[in-house]
């Protein structure tokens, strides 16, 4: 009982924090951002929310479960951001792949599950990046 008033307490936390960071300007000093991209960054956050809440109450206990977990999150997300209208961009499966395949090598893990591990990581990288193609796409 006490372990969800905690992670109910820490998600609310981190959703007002990133709430006050967002709506102080932060990303108005870095990026002039468009509108479309500010209802992607939007979009993208509730996403997130909706994979880290549909995670909350698993507790992994071996390394299976835990690699469950990361999967069901991940799906979770796609998921959400496809029904709102958005897709992997092509640009960044292009420019991703020549990393994948140098990560691949040097982690001897096979060239797709290396792709999974970065989209893992960048889909969640929601605001712009100067020299990085965006991994979302308005369809």
């Amino acid at each position: 009982m006490k372990l969800s008033y905690a992670l109910g307490i820490g998600v609310v936390a981190t959703l007002l924090a990133g709430y006050f960071f967002y709506n102080q300007g932060a990303y108005s000093s870095k990026v002039t951002l468009t509108p479309d991209q500010e209802q992607m960054i939007k979009i993208g956050y509730k996403c997130i929310d909706f994979g880290d809440r549909a995670v909350a109450k698993d507790t992994p206990i071996v390394e299976f479960q835990k690699l469950e977990r990361i999967s069901k999150r991940a799906n979770v997300i796609v998921t959400c951001m496809q029904d709102n209208g958005y897709k992997v961009n092509p640009a960044w499966l292009k420019e991703t792949a020549p990393i994948a395949k140098a990560e691949a090598e040097k982690t001897k893990i096979s060239f797709d599950e290396a792709l999974t591990n970065i989209s893992r990581r960048d889909m969640q990288i929601l605001e712009p990046a100067k020299n990085k193609a965006d991994y979302w796409v308005k369809k």
